[in-house]
């Protein structure tokens, strides 16, 4: 099992989302994935959360820190 993490700052632009995408790809069937989006993002979290599901993982906890950033707690499913 590993962990990846990735920290999303600045603008989201549509071809970010591309880069995402490939990066939830490359982690494997149980392993733990920990997202974290700056409030400047905050309109993005939905679409986010929709490609963690569409790419089987489960999110086991999410919500914001004392800034005002988001985090996801998620792993994927076998």
């Amino acid at each position: 099992m590993s962990d990846y993490s990735m920290d999303i700052k600045g603008n989201l632009e549509l071809s970010d989302y591309s880069n995402i995408f490939d990066y939830l790809n490359i982690v494997d069937s149980g392993d733990n994935f920990i997202i974290r989006i700056n409030k400047e993002n905050r309109n993005n979290i939905n679409v986010i959360n929709s490609m963690l599901k569409d790419n089987k993982f489960e999110i086991i906890n999410e919500g914001y820190d004392s800034l005002g950033d988001y985090s996801i707690n998620a792993y994927k499913q076998k």
